[in-house]
């Protein structure tokens, strides 16, 4: 949520935050992989994308990973300004999504 590095870091980012907000604390999946905390997820998820996109350099490109198997990517969208440039969908067993979206820039960048 505060990455140490200025903004217009980087060409491109990858984003693949925990998934779950309903799972124990010492569950495997969440010792392996974190979780989303269940009062703050929502807000936590918008501050993730803003930062990404703080440290992205204009027209550089955010990776999204996220899988659906506790909320839907359509609720997930909703918390970026931005919108994607285009997706793919894995087998549909998982429900594993992977998002891309490009920072906006000018024409002289």
């Amino acid at each position: 949520r505060d990455l140490p590095f200025p903004d217009g870091t980087f060409r491109m980012v990858v984003l693949d935050p925990p998934h779950l907000r309903h799972v124990g604390e010492n569950a495997y999946m969440a010792k392996k992989y974190g979780a989303l905390d269940p009062e703050m997820w929502q807000e936590d998820l918008r501050l993730m994308f803003r930062e990404c996109f703080r440290v992205l350099k204009p027209y550089g490109v955010l990776i999204f990973k996220w899988n659906e198997v506790q909320i839907p990517l359509s609720k997930i969208l909703k918390l970026c300004d931005e919108k994607p440039l285009f997706g793919n969908k894995q087998p549909k067993q998982t429900g594993t999504h992977w998002i891309v979206f490009m920072k906006a820039g000018t024409e002289e960048q």
